[in-house]
């Protein structure tokens, strides 16, 4: 355990208590307040010992809907990091891995080192983690993941012999908070021609959604390419975009033969 006055950054993974991990907990348990964006009730996350003892400030209360969705995460980040300013050890809890598309993780880590501190970062299983198991597909040898909207914007097709991941599907096509509108499949119309460009309009691709209960199995609808845009409002809230890869890679004979004999 480190000594007193940290920062930490935890993860709680996608399913919890399931994905607690004692690391995660015993972070929880040295901090004096906690900031969380975490919506679930505080009995399956927070340890038994620090319930009705410290406080836990709900993130989201300082999100201005209809504001870019970066100044949301700035205002989050600079609440944590003055809250431990004043000598008291303060958590920022969140979903999955703190690392893996959580921009108020990041900000934390990257303002604290502004000021010649160091947050301490302690992992989860990410929403990645789960949508590879939930497809029982392996990320060896190779996997491609893109934030869905950053694709896009970036004209960034990928690569058809790999297979893809398209994360945060259910916010596409705006960098604003806009948490009272839930979007259907009819908002991806724009992906879907991009897509169109690279996949034949047949291929079937995943919409998977690993739920943060372990009460609950997965969520996968699958549809072919084409007909994505039908994807109801319940499938893609929350979900991510697995394409798989149309056929395999061009292999490299002689440098096969080397790495076989080697």
């Amino acid at each position: 355990m480190n000594a007193p006055n940290d920062l930490y950054v935890i993860g709680l993974g996608v399913s919890f208590p399931e994905h607690l991990t004692k690391q995660a907990i015993d972070a929880m348990a040295s901090c004096s307040k906690l900031y969380s964006i975490v919506q679930e009730p505080l009995l399956p996350w927070l340890p038994a010992e620090k319930m009705g003892k410290i406080e836990v400030v709900n993130l989201l209360d300082s999100y201005v809907d209809g504001t870019l969705r970066i100044e949301n995460y700035n205002r989050a980040a600079d609440l944590v990091l003055e809250a431990s300013a004043d000598s008291t050890s303060v958590g920022y809890v969140t979903y999955g891995n703190p690392m893996a598309y959580d921009t108020v993780a990041q900000l934390i880590v990257k303002k604290a080192a502004e000021q010649g501190r160091k947050a301490r970062v302690i992992p989860g299983i990410s929403s990645l983690d789960s949508i590879l198991c939930d497809m029982q597909v392996d990320i060896a040898p190779a996997i491609q993941v893109f934030e869905a909207s950053w694709m896009m914007a970036f004209q960034i097709v990928p690569r058809v012999d790999t297979h893809v991941i398209l994360m945060q599907m259910g916010s596409f096509g705006s960098y604003r908070s806009h948490y009272g509108k839930r979007l259907s499949g009819g908002a991806l119309t724009g992906l879907v021609e991009h897509l169109l460009a690279a996949y034949p309009k047949e291929h079937r691709v995943s919409l998977v959604r690993s739920t943060a209960s372990g009460q609950h199995p997965e969520k996968i609808s699958t549809y072919t390419l084409e007909r994505l845009s039908d994807a109801t409002v319940e499938e893609l809230s929350g979900a991510s975009l697995y394409i798989p890869a149309v056929r395999q890679p061009t292999p490299n004979t002689a440098m096969l033969r080397e790495l076989e004999a080697n």
